[in-house]
């Protein structure tokens, strides 16, 4: 399959165009996705405890590995642990929530606010418990294609452990 995506990516690279997602990019041009027709796909209960939306917005492009998406936590939900091999940043641009690094206190975050995550960092992110945060994600890919390693959910006790 990986074979079969390089070998489109190619072709589409050859005929003056650029894949990003399900979608071709003419050479020259840019892509404008209109907000009502971006998909909102439920967090899977493998890597997100509680509810939460994925919006993503953008994929990786030739000379810019990086995906961007929104993540919508509703109050109490979060990410389990995870690490990224080139890193993460976060915008947080509604509400309120909370960043923790492993072994570490938890900080509580509000719209504005930005984390920036260096690589190989074992951390989680989500909303405050009572109230729900939407943050944009900009996360790079490795040489191999990958984004995240996911980890172990977080406990109760580790995201209730909140900075003073």
């Amino acid at each position: 399959m990986k074979s079969y995506l390089s070998i489109l990516f190619c072709s589409l690279l050859a005929a003056g165009a650029v894949h990003a997602a399900d979608e071709v990019i003419p050479e020259g041009t840019q892509l404008v996705k209109r907000a009502d027709t971006i998909a909102h796909i439920k967090g899977s209960d493998k890597v997100f405890t509680g509810n939460v939306q994925v919006v993503p917005l953008s994929e990786s492009l030739p000379g810019m590995p990086v995906t961007g998406a929104y993540v919508i936590f509703e109050a109490g939900a979060r990410s389990f642990w995870h690490t990224h091999p080139t890193g993460q940043v976060l915008i947080i641009v509604e509400g309120e929530g909370r960043s923790g690094v492993y072994g570490q206190k938890v900080s509580a975050l509000k719209k504005g606010d930005v984390v920036v995550c260096p690589k190989g960092v074992k951390h989680f992110h989500g909303a405050a418990p009572d109230q729900r945060m939407v943050q944009m994600t900009i996360t790079g890919y490795d040489p191999e294609g990958k984004n995240v390693t996911w980890m172990e959910l977080v406990t109760d006790e580790q995201y209730l452990n909140v900075e003073k």
